[in-house]
């Protein structure tokens, strides 16, 4: 379980921390957002985690926090690249801003799902070691998003398909969750920890 949560938050942290940078360039240049424009969606963004909080309690109790924080990753791929494909497109830039609500949303729900299963997977005894590996994971291919996007949007490749390349690294995250790991119960006994600590 720990393993592959890791090698999954290598994957997932990279996408979601080039979501900021990547943001603000497709908003600029694709979909003609001024610099006010930006702040303010950022801002939606920011008040929609609040609802998106409260959604992550609700699917890891109907399921575990494995499942939750895969159905996290895959929203949040859809709204990424749903945004990415109509954004530009639309007459009315400000309809981002509602692209950024739901952005906000799956966010909201991303982080305390992703802490949950942290949590749970963490070897009684090996808490600061691990949480410390966990920062490097999370940092070690960061740089990897961005240097897509602006590869293919350096040779005339639309923006959108670099936001979804991006998108992309989270898909691959919850692909890995599913086929690597397997019953919840499973992943709890590994790390030592009952069912009764977990949720």
């Amino acid at each position: 379980g720990l393993l592959w949560f890791l090698v999954a938050e290598v994957f997932a942290q990279s996408s979601v921390g080039a979501l900021t940078t990547l943001s603000v360039v497709y908003l600029n240049d694709v979909v003609g957002l001024n610099t006010t424009d930006v702040n303010f969606f950022f801002l939606v963004v920011l008040f929609g985690t609040i609802p998106g909080a409260s959604i992550a309690p609700i699917v890891t109790k109907r399921s575990n926090p494995n499942v939750a924080w895969q159905i996290s990753m895959v929203s949040l791929f859809i709204t990424i690249v749903t945004g990415a494909f109509t954004l530009g497109d639309t007459p009315n830039k400000y309809f981002s801003f509602i692209w950024g609500y739901f952005v906000g949303l799956n966010l909201g729900w991303f982080y305390p799902t992703e802490n949950l299963f942290f949590s749970c997977v963490l070897p009684k005894g090996s808490e600061a070691e691990i949480a410390g590996f966990r920062v490097i994971c999370s940092m070690i291919l960061s740089w990897l998003p961005p240097l897509l996007f602006s590869l293919m949007v350096s040779n005339g490749i639309d923006p959108k398909w670099g936001m979804m390349a991006m998108a992309g690294f989270e898909i691959f995250a919850a692909l890995l969750l599913a086929v690597g790991t397997g019953k919840w119960e499973d992943i709890l006994l590994e790390s030592g920890r009952s069912e009764t600590q977990a949720v």
